[in-house]
């Protein structure tokens, strides 16, 4: 089986935003199974231009950080144990 990424433009198996972070979960495919992999972004506008970054800015960032982390670790666990079929 080939392996199969975010580069091949496949979407992500999970995406929540949350104000101006946003988290992809990626599942990929290989010979050797399954895995996930995770990014956490915040959007912001760089004059008319809208970029994204991995640097995030003081306590109410990473509170957004940490629930997002915290919603993909949950779909992730959800998919690893089985119990992900119907939310996919």
């Amino acid at each position: 089986m080939a392996k199969q990424n975010k580069e091949e433009g496949k979407k992500p198996a999970f995406e929540s935003r949350l104000g101006n972070i946003r988290v992809s979960v990626w599942q990929n495919t290989s010979d050797n199974g399954d895995w996930f992999n995770t990014v956490i972004t915040r959007r912001y506008k760089d004059g008319d231009e809208w970029r994204d970054t991995n640097t995030f800015n003081g306590l109410a960032d990473l509170a957004l950080v940490a629930e997002a982390y915290r919603l993909a670790r949950q779909y992730i666990t959800e998919h690893e144990l089985g119990f992900g079929e119907l939310a996919a």
